[in-house]
C-alpha cells in the first residue's frame, strides 16, 4: 500500500522540478507558460483523483481534467508577453502549494480511506517532504542571484518548515525545535537590521512580512493548545511556503525603509515581534505544564482569578490577567533572555571600555541568575520572600506584605539603598533589573535616536526631570507605599481589602512590571529608550535613583578643557537615557551628577578622548586615604 503513494510523490517531484527550473531560469515566455500549464495540470489531476477516491465516481476526474486541458490552453496560446514577472511568480507559488495540498489529501485518503481536511492534508509526511524538497530546489536554483540578507532570511524560514506537530511521535519535539529556530531567526533579523542601520534604505518591509508569518505560526500553535485544532498553524505554514517560493524568485520587497528614521516602521517591527514572542512564551508554558491545555485549563492556570465576562471592567481584568500571566511566566522570560541576551552580548563586544564590558557581563549574568535561575529553579526558590535582596522589584514582587516577610522585604530595600549610595542606581537600573538587558541589545540600543526625534522623547531630554515626570514618580511611589500599608493591615486581620480577591501590592506589581512595562518597551519609537527612567514610571527605580542622587556616584572628566574643544559631543548622542547636557556640566564643574543618570556608561565608551570615567565609593576611598 505504501508503494503507490511513494510513486505518486516521486512523480510529482520530478514534474515540479521541471516546472521550477523553467520558471526560475525564464529562458522564454513560451517555456514558462508551458511549465505553468503543466503545474496546473498536476493540480487538477490531484484534485480529480481525490474526488474520485471520496465519491467513487469517475465523473469528477474526467470532467476536471478534460475541462482544464481545454480551457487551460487559452493563456498558453494567446498570451504573447508578460510585463510583470512578479504576477507569474505569485501564480506559480500559489499553484505549487495548492497542488501539493491536494496531493497530501489524495495520499492521506488513499492510505486511510477517510476524507481529508486541511489539517490532515498538510500534517502528513508526504506533503511536508515534497514541499520542503521543492522549496529547497527553488532556493538552490536562485541562490546566486539573491542578496545575502534575503538568503539568510529564507534559510531561517526553511529550517522552520519540517516541524509540523502531527508528523512526530511526541508534541514537545517539534514545538521546542521550532521555538529555538524562531528565536535564532529573530536574532538574525535584528542583527541584520542593526548592521545596515546607517543605510538610506533597508529591506524593512521584507522583515515585516517575515515576522508577521512567525507571529501567525506562534498564534497557530497557541490556538492548538486551546482547541486541539491545527487549522491556524497549518494555514500559517501554507502562507509561509507561498511567501518563501515567491520571495525566492521575485527577491525582497522593493519598498524600502529604515527603522531608525521611521518610527512607525520601528514600532511595527517591535510590535509584531512582541506578538510572536507572547504566543511563543505561552506555547512553551503549555509544553512545560505551566499552563494546562484547553480553554478552561488555561483559565485555571492564570495568575489572577478569572472573572465572568459580564461587564467591561471584568473583560479588562481578564485581558490584563492573560497578558501578565504569559509575560511574567518563566519560559517567556527564558526565551526573551536568550534573544535579548545575545543582542546584548553583541553590543558588549563593541564596547572598548573595560568597566562598561564588565557591567554588561554582570547584566547578562544577573538576568540569568537573578531573574530566571534563583526564583524558579534554585534550591532556595521557595524561601526568597524571607531573604533580603531577593525581592527584586520591591513591594509586591513575591506577594503580600506580612510579618513573616518583613525582614526579606525591608532588607531588600536596605541593601539596594546601600549599593545605590555607594555605586549609584546602576546596580539596579543597569545590572540586576531585566530592563537594561532588553534596552542594551544592538537593535534596541540603536533606537535611542527616538530620544531626540520622538515627541515624548524630546520632552525628556537633558538631566532635568520634567514636572510631569516628578508628579508621575511621586504619585506611583505614594500609591505603592499606601498599598503596602493596606496589605500589611490585611495580613494582621485589621482590615479586609482586596481587588477581585487579589492583594493590592501584588496586583500593582503584576500590572506595572508584567503588563505596563512591556507597553512602554514596544512604544520605544514614540517614547525613546529607558522610558521607565525618564517618565518616573518605575517606583523601584525611583527609590534607587533618589538614594543615588545623594550618594557617591557621578561621572567625572580627567580634563574639562578637552570638553571645551570637543566638536562631536559623542557622549550626549550615546546616552540611552537622553541626557544631552552633560558636556556643559563637565566644562563647568568637571563632573556630572543627575537623578536620571543610572551609569549605563555608553558616554564613557563613546568619548573619543577617553576623558570620562565613573566615580563611586572606590574612588572616594582612594581620595580619602590617598592610595
Amino acid at each position: 500500500m505504501m508503494l503507490l503513494p511513494i510513486l505518486i510523490t516521486v512523480s510529482m517531484l520530478l514534474v515540479m522540478f521541471y516546472v521550477i527550473y523553467e520558471v526560475e531560469k525564464w529562458r522564454s515566455m513560451r517555456r514558462v507558460l508551458v511549465a505553468l500549464y503543466i503545474e496546473g495540470m498536476m493540480l487538477t489531476m490531484n484534485v480529480g483523483a481525490y474526488l474520485y477516491l471520496v465519491t467513487n465516481n469517475p465523473f469528477y476526474i474526467l470532467t476536471i481534467n478534460s475541462a482544464y486541458m481545454v480551457f487551460g490552453l487559452y493563456p498558453l496560446l494567446n498570451v504573447k508577453e508578460i510585463k510583470n514577472r512578479n504576477f507569474v511568480y505569485i501564480i506559480f507559488s500559489l499553484l505549487m502549494v495548492i497542488s501539493e495540498i491536494a496531493m497530501g489529501a489524495l495520499l492521506y485518503t488513499l492510505q486511510t480511506g477517510i476524507p481529508a481536511d486541511l489539517d490532515t492534508s498538510v500534517e502528513n509526511v508526504f506533503f511536508v517532504s515534497v514541499m520542503i524538497t521543492e522549496m529547497l530546489f527553488t532556493f538552490i536554483l536562485s541562490f546566486k542571484g539573491m542578496n545575502s540578507t534575503l538568503r539568510n532570511y529564507l534559510i531561517g524560514l526553511l529550517l522552520l518548515m519540517p516541524w509540523f506537530p502531527q508528523i512526530f511521535p511526541t508534541l514537545a519535539l517539534p514545538i521546542w525545535l521550532s521555538a529555538i529556530i524562531m528565536v535564532g531567526d529573530t536574532i538574525l533579523i535584528y542583527d541584520s537590521l542593526y548592521t545596515q542601520r546607517l543605510r538610506a534604505s533597508q529591506e524593512t518591509y521584507t522583515v515585516l512580512e517575515l515576522i508577521s508569518i512567525f507571529a501567525l505560526m506562534m498564534m497557530g500553535e497557541f490556538y492548538f493548545f486551546l482547541s486541539s485544532s491545527l487549522i491556524v498553524f497549518d494555514s500559517a505554514m501554507i502562507i509561509s511556503m507561498v511567501w518563501f517560493l515567491y520571495r525566492t524568485l521575485a527577491g525582497p520587497n522593493p519598498k524600502k525603509g529604515n527603522y531608525t528614521k521611521n518610527s512607525k516602521l520601528a514600532f511595527l517591527i517591535i510590535f509584531l515581534t512582541f506578538i510572536m514572542e507572547f504566543f511563543m512564551g505561552g506555547v512553551l508554558d503549555f509544553v512545560e505544564g505551566i499552563f494546562s491545555p484547553g480553554v478552561q485549563g488555561f483559565i485555571n492556570s492564570l495568575t489572577l482569578p478569572w472573572e465572568p465576562l459580564t461587564s467591561p471592567l471584568n473583560a479588562i481584568w481578564d485581558f490584563i490577567n492573560i497578558l501578565g500571566s504569559v509575560l511574567g511566566s518563566t519560559w517567556f522570560l527564558i526565551m526573551m533572555g536568550i534573544e535579548m541576551g545575545f543582542l546584548a552580548f553583541k553590543k558588549m563586544l563593541e564596547m572598548k571600555v573595560r568597566e562598561v564590558r564588565v557591567r554588561m557581563s554582570l547584566m547578562i549574568l544577573a538576568y540569568a541568575l537573578y531573574t530566571i535561575y534563583i526564583p524558579t529553579f534554585s534550591p532556595i526558590s521557595n524561601y526568597l520572600p524571607y531573604i533580603p535582596y531577593m525581592w527584586s522589584m520591591g513591594i509586591g514582587t513575591l506577594g503580600s506584605v506580612s510579618n513573616s516577610v518583613l525582614l526579606g522585604l525591608i532588607g531588600t530595600y536596605v541593601i539596594y539603598a546601600i549599593l545605590s549610595f555607594l555605586f549609584g542606581s546602576r546596580n539596579l537600573c543597569a545590572v540586576t533589573c531585566s530592563a537594561p538587558l532588553m534596552f542594551q541589545g544592538t537593535f534596541y540600543d540603536s533606537l535611542k535616536v527616538y530620544n531626540r526625534t520622538s515627541k515624548v522623547g524630546r520632552k525628556t531630554l537633558t538631566s532635568r526631570v520634567p514636572n510631569w515626570a516628578k508628579i508621575v514618580s511621586l504619585s506611583v511611589s505614594v500609591l505603592v507605599l499606601l498599598s503596602a500599608i493596606l496589605s500589611y493591615l490585611n495580613s494582621i486581620n485589621l482590615i479586609n481589602f482586596t481587588i477581585f480577591d487579589t492583594d493590592i501590592t501584588f496586583l500593582i506589581y503584576f500590572i506595572w512590571f508584567d503588563v505596563l512595562w512591556y507597553m512602554l518597551f514596544i512604544s520605544i519609537p514614540f517614547l525613546g529608550t529607558f522610558a521607565c527612567i525618564t517618565t518616573g514610571y518605575c517606583y523601584w527605580g525611583v527609590f534607587n535613583q533618589a538614594v543615588s542622587s545623594i550618594g557617591l556616584f557621578r561621572l567625572k572628566v580627567k580634563d574639562p578643557t578637552v570638553c571645551v574643544n570637543c566638536k562631536t559631543v559623542d557622549c550626549a548622542y550615546a546616552c540611552p537615557v537622553g541626557i544631552t547636557d552633560m558636556r556643559g556640566w563637565f566644562i563647568k564643574k568637571g563632573e556630572f551628577k543627575s537623578f536620571k543618570c543610572v551609569g549605563i556608561g555608553e558616554c564613557v565608551n563613546a568619548c573619543p578622548y577617553d576623558n570620562i570615567y565613573f566615580y563611586d565609593v572606590r574612588h572616594w576611598f582612594k581620595d580619602k586615604f590617598k592610595y
